[in-house]
């Protein structure tokens, strides 16, 4: 399988698209493994409460 990537007349339109559509995929993956980090550190701390005030 092969890919073409001659766009023709539409390239000036359509690799720019691209690139912003990648981009924006790379941040949003990178923002949600962010987030999950700050979350997962954030029920640690909580977990870690909870079991000092269990006796």
């Amino acid at each position: 399988m092969s890919f073409d990537f001659d766009a023709g007349k539409y390239a000036i339109y359509m690799w720019p698209a691209f690139a912003v559509s990648a981009v924006a995929f790379a941040w949003l993956i990178g923002d949600s493994l962010a987030m999950a980090r700050r979350w997962r550190r954030e029920a640690e701390r909580l977990q870690a409460e909870l079991d000092e005030t269990r006796p």
